[in-house]
């Protein structure tokens, strides 16, 4: 199964199930079932239940915030995550604050999804990866599913359990890539689970799990690919055994599950999309050395993309994204 048909179905099947899941966005209605298409056939299926909008993401928010409120379970659709910044208003001073305003009398259970990250040549405000900018706003979670997950269970799992506001971030490069499933992969690597409850599941990828690891590279969403693809070069080449480690959940960190793998190896990579500066690398960085900093073989790395806007030209875009040469050149360096 493609990570988008995943998507698509999850969203059937939770319809299907609950008459109060609607979902809220723009260019929703078959035919055109949303930008990436993970809305086709819904409107014709659940025509009650889709919302199509106008472009005006804080007031799509906004009412879904509202529709949570009085017992419903909306999803919001953010055509690009670029354009996220759009309703951060709805999103920061609303949705994450009710809760606790109302002395938990209010619950605001939204899931608002939306297409992260580059590779495609869209562009500066069509290809950024802005997760980080709500990695310190109380009240939200972030999970950001790869395709060594099952993104379409955490969708469904987001909505039927969560109480509070979740940002659900897709990947957009992952769409039309196949997800991985069992324990042993197309490349012989094998995927092991770390640990896993509704919508927290972090993923081990290596190629000798059971051994102690050379690195362990920390990642999520679109770059657990990358980091796989390295890993098994890396083995390859220089029989050198790395761990992946890959959390769906970016918020809040799981850092238990991950500490052991970095605690053993002594030697950790963080991989992330967006901008190394400040980003999510830097808060996962933060906690390793706050929890295991005497057993480190080696300083923390961290790898995001360039402290520029992501250019539209594909050789130019490779430039300032992480690569998977990049991964590997960096391992190297930290043998």
């Amino acid at each position: 199964m493609l990570y988008i048909d995943s998507i698509n179905s999850a969203l059937h099947e939770l319809m299907d199930s609950d008459r109060n899941v609607v979902m809220i966005g723009e260019d929703l209605l078959d035919p055109y079932g949303g930008a990436f298409k993970a809305s086709r056939g819904l409107s014709t299926k659940f025509p009650k239940q889709i919302i199509s909008t106008p472009i005006s993401e804080q007031a799509i928010v906004g009412m879904a915030i509202g529709m949570s409120m009085r017992g419903m379970r909306p999803i919001v659709e953010i055509m690009f995550g670029d354009f996220i910044t759009l309703c951060v208003d709805q999103i920061v001073n609303h949705a994450s604050k009710y809760n606790w305003m109302f002395n938990g009398q209010v619950n605001v259970p939204i899931v608002i999804r939306t297409p992260m990250g580059g590779g495609r040549g869209y562009g500066p405000t069509h290809s950024q990866s802005l997760e980080s900018l709500f990695m310190s706003v109380s009240g939200i979670r972030i999970c950001a599913p790869s395709i060594y997950h099952n993104p379409g269970n955490l969708l469904k799992n987001s909505v039927l359990e969560n109480q509070h506001p979740l940002i659900f971030i897709e990947n957009k490069s992952e769409y039309s890539e196949k997800l991985y499933s069992g324990s042993t992969l197309d490349n012989n690597m094998q995927l092991s689970v770390i640990q896993k409850e509704g919508v927290s599941e972090t993923i081990l990828i290596s190629a000798y799990p059971n051994e102690v690891a050379d690195v362990v590279i920390v990642t999520y969403g679109g770059m657990a690919r990358i980091a796989g693809e390295a890993a098994l070069e890396i083995f390859i080449k220089e029989e050198v055994i790395i761990h992946v480690v890959v959390p769906s959940m970016i918020r809040h960190i799981p850092i238990k599950d991950i500490l052991p793998s970095v605690e053993k190896s002594g030697r950790v990579l963080i991989l992330e999309e967006g901008n190394k500066i400040g980003g999510w690398g830097a808060e996962v960085s933060s906690q390793i050395n706050e929890n295991i900093s005497s057993v480190l073989l080696y300083p923390v790395q961290r790898m995001g993309s360039e402290d520029f806007p992501i250019p539209s030209a594909l050789p130019l875009e490779k430039e300032i994204l992480p690569t998977k040469k990049k991964v590997v050149d960096m391992i190297l360096k930290m043998i």
